[in-house]
């Protein structure tokens, strides 16, 4: 879906629904998020249901940019992008998608933008952030101190919680694409 706004859909409401159930016990007073309508939504949905919550867009947060490939089909790549195709599969991290951006630049505001977040909310209360499959892949990547060639590794469904802390040693990774809620 890249970058262009497409609104939740039916699905996209009960998920967003779900997750705002299961972190309704929890004391939220900020959701940072992408300000693209799918990740909006999701944001609202969870704050709604808190006491006293902030939604902060943050433009960093977005996906990554797509470019000339935002709406097409992955299987038309390899005849309409040849070059690009071969290698994005080879080692995407500096590959710019024709008319977008890189994996990298997408990992460097991404991470930038969840410091910014860290830096400015409370330290006592939990930090919701709402982004996107590649712009949490790239950040995963980081703190596992994965290259980001092996983003395809690391599974993200709609609306799955990964479970951060931030310390001394950086961050860490305590849950990944946890999604009870779903029942899947």
């Amino acid at each position: 879906l890249g970058k262009s706004d497409i609104p939740l859909d039916t699905d996209g409401h009960s998920q967003a629904r779900a997750l705002a159930e299961r972190l309704r016990f929890l004391q939220i007073s900020e959701v940072y998020t992408s300000p693209l309508s799918r990740a909006l939504g999701t944001a609202r949905a969870v704050a709604e249901l808190q006491a006293s919550c902030v939604v902060k867009m943050v433009q960093d947060l977005a996906e990554l940019d797509q470019g000339e490939l935002e709406g097409k089909k992955g299987a038309c790549l390899p005849s309409e992008y040849p070059d690009f195709f071969r290698a994005w599969e080879e080692d995407p991290t500096d590959v710019r998608v024709p008319g977008g951006e890189t994996m990298r630049e997408c990992q460097e505001r991404s991470w930038s933008a969840l410091h910014d977040a860290l830096a400015e909310s409370a330290a006592d209360t939990p930090l919701v952030i709402v982004s996107h499959k590649m712009v949490i892949c790239t950040i995963i990547c980081r703190i596992l101190g994965l290259p980001l060639r092996f983003f395809r590794r690391i599974g993200q469904a709609n609306t799955a919680i990964n479970l951060l802390s931030a310390g001394d040693g950086g961050l860490q990774l305590h849950r990944l694409n946890d999604g009870e809620h779903l029942n899947y």
